[in-house]
């Protein structure tokens, strides 16, 4: 019941960012599009802005974290594909700003699963130069993505756009990202 319940949170949330825009959002117009109370509300997340990064984490988890990718290729294509489907009439979320703002959350997610990968693969610690690099990859992914949805690559399939981002990210994430070497 408990995961019911917080999904049914992100579906009024979304719901609601579709048809208001995320900044008219208040919790209370999600509790009650989800029919629960605003203590309910809070024993699921900390405010709209938690709700509209689970967007981002769910799928991250659904897809990269659930072995239903075997290489940052097949991810990158799910997004592009998949996530496009799912994100495209969410844009809304890309209007919020600041330390909250969607794009930081997504460049977060996206540094913190790098890291999760690598850590999984065997990698502890990370050199500053490393670090830099991925941080650097991660807010590219953040502004590609915004910009894949609103269709700003028209003549790039979602097949190639996959293959020159992955192509991007140095040999420890080339190949099967669970295969450890």
């Amino acid at each position: 019941m408990p995961y019911r319940t917080k999904n049914d949170i992100l579906v009024a949330f979304n719901v609601l960012a579709e048809k208001k825009g995320f900044e008219r959002i208040t919790v209370q117009m999600i509790a009650d599009e989800a029919g629960i109370s605003r203590a309910t509300f809070y024993r699921y997340f900390k405010d709209k802005y938690d709700v509209m990064n689970f967007n981002y984490t769910k799928f991250i988890e659904e897809y990269l974290f659930a072995g239903k990718v075997q290489t940052l290729e097949d991810f990158f294509f799910i997004m592009a594909t998949t996530g496009t489907e799912y994100f495209r009439n969410k844009m809304t979320l890309f209007s919020s700003t600041g330390p909250n703002s969607f794009h930081h959350y997504i460049y977060e997610s996206s540094y913190g699963a790098l890291r999760k990968i690598l850590f999984m693969r065997g990698k502890r610690e990370l050199t500053e130069r490393e670090k830099m690099q991925y941080q650097f990859l991660c807010h590219g992914i953040t502004y590609y993505y915004e910009e894949w949805l609103l269709g700003h690559y028209p003549n790039i399939s979602p097949r190639d756009a996959a293959i020159a981002i992955s192509e991007l990210f140095p040999p420890e994430f080339q190949g099967n990202l669970w295969q450890i070497s």
